[in-house]
């Protein structure tokens, strides 16, 4: 084989794995654009979770809505609302906004990507910038391979540590779908479950009062 022959081979092959590595996003949008979960508190409902994914010619979209309200004798002892919104160019955060009343505590965020960089707006102030990161909304599984990622209620950097708990069956739906299991520990504490297509299926973990609260899709 000739040095130009040569050389052209290795161009082509290496603009071949670059294509390929373009195409293996992380994130998995579910078919039908849209993930509902019904939380539940010790096996009570008290709210609900819903993503609304939209794609345009240049970027996903994502809409995020998290109600949860909790009585104890009909009385409402605590009340939590968020609303987000996720623009993602490819495989890369490029702006992020929320507000976020948790039991009376108002947050405002307001994110952009800047070069390598998040320029963040927490509560109307400035933050050191943040090496692009995966936000905690949790449905981007790109979050299993971070040690680190960004607060979506506050900006503030998590860091985290993954562990791989194997395949099981969830229900979605009234039906068993194969999911692999996976515990996040650290700043931040979730069990997540993401199907064999990467979609979130179930979320679990502990309150603050140390109640079990779940996400279960419906």
């Amino acid at each position: 084989m000739t040095t130009k022959l040569l050389f052209h081979s290795r161009h082509i092959l290496v603009a071949l794995l670059m294509a390929l590595a373009g195409s293996q996003a992380f994130a998995a949008p579910p078919p039908g654009g849209q993930l509902n979960f019904t939380i539940l508190r010790n096996g009570s409902e008290v709210g609900s979770h819903e993503m609304l994914f939209r794609r345009t010619p240049d970027d996903l979209q994502i809409d995020i809505a998290t109600k949860v309200l909790v009585k104890v004798a009909f009385i409402p002892v605590y009340r939590f609302e968020h609303e987000g919104h996720e623009v993602w160019h490819g495989d890369r955060l490029t702006r992020l906004w929320s507000k976020t009343n948790d039991d009376g505590t108002s947050h405002a965020l307001n994110v952009t990507a800047a070069g390598p960089a998040l320029a963040v707006l927490a509560d109307g102030n400035p933050v050191v910038d943040r090496p692009l990161r995966i936000p905690a909304s949790l449905w981007h599984e790109g979050i299993l391979r971070q040690s680190a990622i960004l607060n979506t209620l506050d900006g503030s950097s998590m860091a985290i540590a993954v562990s791989d708990l194997g395949s099981e069956n969830i229900p979605v739906a009234g039906r068993p779908v194969p999911a692999r299991h996976y515990a996040i520990t650290g700043d931040l504490q979730r069990e997540l479950w993401y199907d064999e297509h990467n979609v979130l299926v179930k979320v679990r973990f502990k309150a603050k009062d140390g109640s079990d609260i779940e996400y279960i899709r419906r």
